[in-house]
Formats: structure tokens, C-alpha cells, sequence
């Protein structure tokens, strides 16, 4: 006979959805409950804003995850080797890859050697892997999207950007999951007049199934966000930011606040003072951005960390018993040197990462048991 069940199953879902996803993969062995809850696409959705995000610092040859435990009063660091071989995948000779990034747990990898550029989307979790045989020439990653308009999450589309001769410009391509196809977004939709677009390969973030960058209108002198709505596939402004106007020497980097909400930072170049804000309320999924209310959440005057570069630094804040904490992890811009800046309390902590002695990037990773369609 099974042994009773002590705990009513809505209440065991409530305190499973906020074990950390590296857990909640072993614990599918428990029992067959907890297994098919595990599987189940809305437990994985439901489950996602209590992820916490993680650095990923890229190498010639490798992947590194950088988690901060941030719950107590002297925040610690923790590195995990995430390397992956192209040549178990493509019987390849070569072992580095050109591109790397992520979006809530999935990777994706880009290799341009061979004949035909390839890719792959992986899954540490699941140890799901999808090959992308037929690539596109001087393609540059920026997300991986679903359709944030239904109950389910299933990652559907791969987001880029790419560079045609023929028209000498940028514009925005999308690999479909289930056709296998690339498609370009109509690029005089993408681009307007007297809009300068804030690095979209490096600067942006996914929420909701869309893709949110920053951009400057040159005629009013405000900085907004732009969006890529996939159900339209079209790019629409979305919110102006809490910036007034500036010259070049400031840089405004957007980050993922408590899983629904966007941050910003201001950073300038030239004093290193950086303000970071935070949206009031969640961002729908459907919204229009006129109802985006952008707050106050701290002010770095005088900070101890280096000045931020989008390819190379990565930032994030997060606010709790302790205390509003800003994080961020960026490399020596002389020897490439990985390290971890966290500021709470007018206090900043430096973490050396010594497992990753040169890093080439550094993106985000949310662990997710979101599975791609």
C-alpha cells in the first residue's frame, strides 16, 4: 500500500515551484506524482519568475555559470562548467563556436567553419538538442521567442540579426521551429527616421515571448524601448524610459526584474555614476506600454566597479531582507579577467572568478524546464 499523502498536492505544487530547477530534475524520481506535475508545461511556466538568473561567461571553448546567493550579509559566488563539444553533434573537427547565447535555460550555439553555417539549441536540464542544419551567413543572435499570448510556453522561434550586401543594412531574421524555415521582418518597419537603435545584439531581453531593446529618437531627444511582437512580427515602440536626454557618453542596458518586469541602468562613461529604475508594475504580455510606470530604485555615486561594456558585462538587481542589491559581472578590460561586483548597503564586494581566467562574452541564463516545441 502507498503511504498517505501528508500534504494536500495543490500545496506540495506551491512549495515545489520555487525549488530551484537543478533540484526539481532529481526530484522527478520520487514518485510518479511528482513526476508527471515536473512535465507538466503549466508547472514549468508558473515555475519561471521564481528562477533565479545566473551569468553566463563565455570562453573560446566553453560555458561557465556564475550563480550569487545573495541570502545572507556576505554574498557568495558559485561556478559551474557548462561545456559543450560540437563535435559530439557534427562530427567536426573544430571545437570552438563563433556566437553563444541564451534565453530562460536554452543555449544556442553557432559554428560558421564548415561548408554551411550550423547551429544547435541545447537543453542542460533536459539534455534536449535540436539541430539548426542549414544556417544564414553573418547571423548574430539575440533571443529565443514563444507566443506569450496562450496558457502553454514552448520556445518556437530563434531571433537574429543579419547583415544583407545587397541592400547594405541590418535586419531582423527568424528561424520557425516547426517549419524549419527562415523569415526576415520587414526592415523599413524595423528602422525609423531619426531613431538610433541602442545595440540589439547585446542590449535586449526577452519577456512574455518578445523581445524588448532600447532605442534614442534623435528629433525629441528621449530614449524608449522597442519590442518585436511575434504574433504580428512586426517591431512597435513600446514605453519611453525615465531618461532625460543625454549625450553619447551614457549607456542605458535593460535587465529582467523579479521575472515580470523590466530594470534599467544608466551608466556614464565617464564618471561611472549609474541610476537604475525599475517598472512598478508586470509588463503584459499584450500591452501597449502606456501604462508602464518606471520607480526610483537606487543610485551608485561613486562606484567601485569598471566602466559597462554590453558584449562583455552583464548587470541585474534584486531587492530583499537585506536590502536593494545591484550585481554585476564584467571582465578586466587588459587581461580579460572575470569578476563579480555586488553593491548593497553604499558597499561593494569584488569576487575574482578564477575558474574562468578569459572570458570572450557574457550573457544571461534562467534555468527553465520549459521545453522548446
Amino acid at each position: 500500500m502507498s503511504s498517505p499523502r501528508k500534504l494536500p498536492l495543490d500545496l506540495e505544487e506551491e512549495i515545489l515551484v520555487r525549488v530551484p530547477p537543478r533540484s526539481l530534475v532529481r526530484f522527478r524520481t520520487v514518485c510518479k506524482t511528482w513526476n508527471t506535475l515536473l512535465n507538466n508545461k503549466r508547472f514549468a511556466n508558473k515555475q519561471l519568475p521564481f528562477a533565479r538568473p545566473e551569468f553566463m561567461l563565455h570562453t573560446d571553448h566553453r560555458t561557465y555559470s556564475v550563480s550569487v546567493n545573495l541570502n545572507n550579509e556576505d554574498p557568495t559566488t558559485k561556478v559551474r562548467n557548462f561545456y559543450f563539444d560540437f563535435t559530439k553533434i557534427y562530427g567536426t573537427d573544430h571545437h570552438t563556436y563563433d556566437d553563444c547565447g541564451n534565453s530562460d535555460g536554452y543555449f544556442f550555439l553557432y559554428q560558421p567553419y564548415e561548408f554551411r553555417p550550423c547551429g544547435v539549441v541545447w537543453n542542460p536540464f533536459f539534455r534536449q538538442v535540436r539541430w539548426i542544419q542549414t544556417m544564414v551567413f553573418s547571423f548574430n543572435l539575440c533571443g529565443m521567442v514563444y507566443n506569450g499570448n496562450g496558457p502553454d510556453k514552448s520556445y518556437n522561434k530563434i531571433v537574429g540579426t543579419s547583415y544583407c550586401f545587397e541592400d547594405d543594412h541590418q535586419g531582423i531574421i527568424m528561424f520557425d521551429f516547426e517549419t524549419n524555415a527562415w523569415k526576415s521582418i520587414d526592415h523599413a518597419g524595423y528602422v525609423a527616421k531619426h531613431t538610433r537603435e541602442q545595440s540589439l545584439r547585446y542590449n535586449n531581453v526577452s519577456l512574455n515571448g518578445n523581445l524588448y531593446w532600447t532605442a534614442y529618437n534623435l528629433e525629441t531627444g528621449r530614449y524608449f524601448i522597442r519590442f518585436l511582437d511575434l504574433l504580428e512580427e512586426r517591431v512597435k515602440p513600446f514605453c519611453v524610459l525615465p531618461c532625460k536626454k543625454r549625450n553619447y557618453s551614457h549607456s542605458h542596458v535593460l535587465a529582467i526584474y523579479k521575472g515580470d518586469r523590466f530594470s534599467l541602468l544608466e551608466h556614464c562613461k565617464e564618471t561611472s555614476k549609474s541610476k537604475i529604475w525599475v517598472t512598478k508594475n508586470k509588463i503584459s504580455s499584450r500591452g501597449d506600454g502606456d501604462d508602464v510606470v518606471w520607480i526610483k530604485f537606487m543610485t551608485i555615486s561613486r562606484p567601485s566597479y569598471p566602466r559597462f561594456y554590453h558584449k562583455f558585462s552583464r548587470y541585474m538587481v534584486e531587492d530583499n531582507i537585506y536590502g536593494k542589491t545591484f550585481i554585476m559581472c564584467c571582465s578586466n578590460n587588459r587581461n580579460g579577467q572575470a569578476y563579480v561586483y555586488i553593491v548593497r548597503g553604499g558597499k561593494c564586494k569584488k569576487i575574482k572568478i578564477d575558474e574562468v581566467p578569459t572570458q570572450s562574452g557574457c550573457s544571461f541564463h534562467v534555468p527553465s524546464l520549459i521545453p522548446f516545441t
